[in-house]
């Protein structure tokens, strides 16, 4: 699928943001992105009209644009909504799910767990982006996987925020590979408390780096 200016600009800016390689309140520029990303004005706008609805651009009258601030409340309101969206997502991936999504869900849930001792942690990241997309696909809701990964986007940026202070202990990986086993056998109940455990322990290593 070939993407329109305005999503190009959308997903990098949105790379830059999630990454916090544009930083928690910092101010945007758009003549800077247009150059650094060989863009016109238009699509730059909107694309930062779409990340401001998505809460990563605050826009203040007065003050300007800005990447949306980074502070703890933020942390317990995504939990509030992932405890519960999450488990949606896993109880219709249990029934939806298909073989082929399984097979990809192991190999990335696999292939994290092999990069844990190298400590890469932005590569970690990247592979547990792709799982929880692919779960979000998994339950063929559209609307349900795109609100998902508005929140994911969000609790991703505080991972990145704190990641020189994480380790891949604190990604809990192992309960990851659980919500796949679960999926495989159906079990609804311990894809649940697998997915719950993986939200919790992220927030409570989020918690000792604040």
């Amino acid at each position: 699928m070939v993407l329109t200016d305005t999503q190009r600009a959308y997903e990098l800016i949105k790379q830059k943001i999630v990454t916090t390689e544009m930083p928690p309140g910092a101010v945007i520029q758009e003549a800077a992105l247009m150059a650094e990303l060989g863009l016109g004005r238009t699509p730059i706008r909107e694309a930062l009209k779409l990340l401001e609805a998505e809460h990563l651009v605050t826009v203040s009258p007065r003050r300007g644009m800005f990447v949306t601030p980074i502070n703890i409340s933020d942390l317990a309101k995504l939990q509030e909504i992932r405890s519960v969206l999450d488990m949606l997502i896993v109880r219709l991936a249990a029934q939806r799910v298909t073989p082929a999504d399984l097979a990809q869900m192991r190999a990335w849930v696999e292939q994290a767990r092999a990069a844990e001792p190298a400590g890469d942690m932005r590569s970690l990241m990247t592979l547990d982006q792709r799982f929880h997309q692919l779960l979000g696909g998994s339950t063929r809701n559209e609307l349900l996987a795109t609100e998902n990964e508005k929140l994911y986007n969000l609790s991703t940026r505080i991972w990145y925020y704190y990641l020189e202070q994480l380790c891949p202990g604190d990604l809990a990986l192992d309960a990851l590979v659980d919500v796949v086993d679960a999926l495989e056998a159906g079990d609804v109940s311990w894809a649940e408390q697998a997915m719950s455990r993986h939200i919790s322990d992220f927030s409570d290593s989020i918690r000792k780096c604040m």
